[in-house]
């Protein structure tokens, strides 16, 4: 074997010793990161690694509303609201098309139920609901997000008045205010009326879909978790069935 071919394979091996090397560091500090990071930040983005599972199916259409008073929440959305049912009765009849109140969470009620309108289905009529609830109630906050069809929503109002609302359903429905920092923060899409989304690049994200993953982190920044606040209520709620069913000391 010449020399030449000796030197070639021994810089061959030399070479995949560094790769190997390199390799090698590169999971040791990816696992790192990983194992050491608290979870998803404002800058980080949103993929399977960083979701917990939860025990409860999210649901598609929310209201969180600033407000502790459970009775004036029922009484500004009017119709059949229920409020006091277990909250975890509330979320089996996520399909009924019923409106259901939580307890107040961190000074926030939350408003779930198929009864609640859906902008995909009419926007017209969500939009004179959330602002007469507004009018009524105050603060008020409205999410949606399909995470079949892709199709999300989220307003914000205040005393009546919407300060920032979109709607998405194959075109755009709503688009009202100035796009938010929290939108920019998490990379939110927003198209204008009439305005066709450019071609997708081979390997792209599809923007509908980035939207709606990301309408729980949006919540989570304008007024609060929607996972974490029915969790709170659910360990509530266990707790109290456990007093209930304790023999008396």
């Amino acid at each position: 074997m010449s020399a030449v071919v000796v030197g070639l394979l021994v810089s061959l091996l030399v070479v995949l010793g560094l790769m190997l090397a390199f390799f090698s560091v590169y999971r040791r500090e990816r696992r790192k990161v990983v194992r050491e990071a608290p979870g998803p930040g404002p800058l980080l983005p949103v993929n399977a690694a960083w979701r917990r599972p939860v025990p409860f199916l999210l649901p598609p259409r929310w209201l969180a509303i600033r407000s502790s008073n459970t009775a004036g929440v029922r009484d500004s959305i009017g119709g059949d609201a229920a409020a006091g049912l277990p909250w975890s009765e509330a979320l089996a009849r996520l399909r009924e098309r019923k409106i259901f109140i939580s307890p107040p969470v961190d000074g926030w009620t939350l408003v779930i139920g198929a009864g609640l309108p859906d902008p995909a289905v009419d926007v017209d009529v969500a939009y004179r609901f959330l602002t007469r609830l507004s009018r009524s109630i105050g603060e008020v906050h409205f999410y949606s997000a399909d995470r079949v069809l892709n199709l999300h929503s989220w307003a914000r109002l205040d005393s009546g008045r919407v300060t920032r609302a979109y709607a998405w359903a194959g075109e755009t429905l709503w688009n009202e205010g100035r796009a938010t920092l929290e939108e920019r923060v998490l990379g939110m899409r927003c198209r204008a009326y009439a305005e066709e989304p450019p071609p997708m690049r081979f390997g792209e994200v599809p923007w509908e879909l980035h939207n709606t993953e990301r309408v729980v982190l949006l919540a989570r920044r304008w007024s609060v978790d929607p996972m974490a606040a029915i969790e709170i209520l659910l360990q509530q709620e266990a707790v109290g069935s456990e007093e209930d069913e304790s023999p008396e000391g």
